[in-house]
């Protein structure tokens, strides 16, 4: 199956809908660094950080954008990118002021107000000291943080960047499927986890994580890598994983119990479905992400058995955005008062960890015109690992 990829024709009209915002903001140009950012915009996959090599790129209000590259990443950028203008550097682990500033000049934004994504859970990928000596080749302009109009044009997904987002959980939901049911008891967290990732990877996913834990007194290690603990008979194993197809990546949970499970056990993941299903119901345009939070806050409250931690509650979160970034705003909680848009997505993922198992089922959802669409299709209930 040919797997979907974001088009070069698509990168413009982001360009666009960004621009529409400059204008209003009264920004001349915006300078991005390396990150999700830069590849929303230039098509280019660069590298989460690149301390020796880092990437720029100048956003102008009108004119063509200018991609900036260490002379090494040239040939990766011109291949990649949709962007003609690109420029290259020699000198590796420092900015090229220089190129910045002529960029700049070129688009008449020096002098005038330039963005950059300086705010919420975005950064300038660069050394203080070589940011501080940005700043001060930039004393005549006005630099501006730009970070919630980033988040306005990367919050609302195209139809594409959908199409990756699906393709990205029906990998995963297959790819657990599979790893489950290959597991026995015996194997190692690090094998069961093996699986899924070479699952995913046989299956065109460009990248996986996985996070992993089983057994007794290790049920609220919810951000756990895998380890060489073995698995036994009537331990939960819960994994939280994701895979990226297009950049675009995947987020959702799922579990089993080896052998058969205890009735408590299904009872439990049953609860915390019903809790995360009935939270689903509320996704709408217009609905704030607050208002999702307080269905499953008030869900895991009335929980009829005693737990040990609310895993939601140690995430500061019932949910989070998802896209480029594994997470991503809006934070589904109690303190974001984002309002839901058609093309937003979300997951929701209340949960909380007893003595006998991580019960967090967690769902990808796209908000639709009409309401939602759930992404992780993928069977809750407690997949049977062999004891055999």
């Amino acid at each position: 199956m040919v797997l979907p990829q974001i088009p070069s024709c698509e990168f413009p009209q982001r360009l666009e809908r960004l621009r529409a915002l400059l204008k209003d903001a009264k920004v001349q140009a915006v300078l991005l660094g390396t990150g999700s950012n830069l590849r929303y915009f230039s098509g280019y996959p660069s590298p989460a950080r690149s301390g020796s090599r880092p990437f720029f790129l100048v956003l102008p209000l009108s004119g063509d954008p200018v991609l900036i590259v260490q002379a090494g990443r040239r040939a990766e950028a011109v291949r990649f990118s949709w962007i003609k203008e690109i420029r290259d550097y020699p000198e590796l682990s420092s900015i090229p002021t220089h190129m910045i500033l002529d960029a700049l000049a070129e688009c008449k934004a020096l002098g005038g107000r330039i963005g950059m994504e300086l705010g919420r859970e975005q950064f300038f990928d660069a050394p203080i000291l070589e940011f501080r000596r940005l700043e001060e080749a930039l004393a005549s302009t006005t630099i501006v943080d730009v970070g919630n109009l980033l988040w306005q044009v990367r919050m609302i997904k195209s139809e594409v960047e959908v199409h990756c987002l699906r393709a990205a959980c029906r990998i995963l939901g297959e790819a657990y499927q599979h790893a489950f049911a290959k597991a026995q008891e015996g194997d190692s967290e690090r094998d069961i986890a093996g699986t899924l990732r070479n699952d995913c990877m046989q299956a065109g996913a460009d990248d996986v994580w996985v996070l992993i834990t089983s057994g007794k007194g290790n049920y609220t290690l919810t951000t756990k890598a895998p380890e060489d603990r073995p698995i036994r008979r009537g331990e939960m194993v819960w994994i939280d994983a994701g895979c990226s197809v297009g950049g675009y990546w995947s987020d959702f949970s799922r579990a089993a119990v080896v052998g058969e499970p205890f009735l408590r056990q299904i009872q439990a993941q049953e609860a915390i479905h019903e809790i995360t299903w009935h939270a689903l119901q509320r996704i709408a345009p217009g609905i704030k992400v607050s208002e999702i939070a307080d269905a499953c806050n008030k869900g895991i409250d009335q929980l009829p058995f005693p737990i040990i931690a609310s895993i939601s509650g140690l995430a500061s979160r019932c949910g989070h955005g998802l896209g480029l970034d594994v997470t991503e705003l809006p934070h589904v909680a109690d303190y974001d008062q984002t309002t839901l848009e058609p093309g937003m997505a979300i997951t929701v993922e209340p949960g909380v960890a007893t003595e006998y198992g991580t019960f967090h089922v967690e769902e990808d959802v796209l908000v639709t015109q009409e309401g939602y669409e759930v992404l992780s299709e993928c069977s809750r209930d407690l997949f049977r690992i062999s004891s055999d």
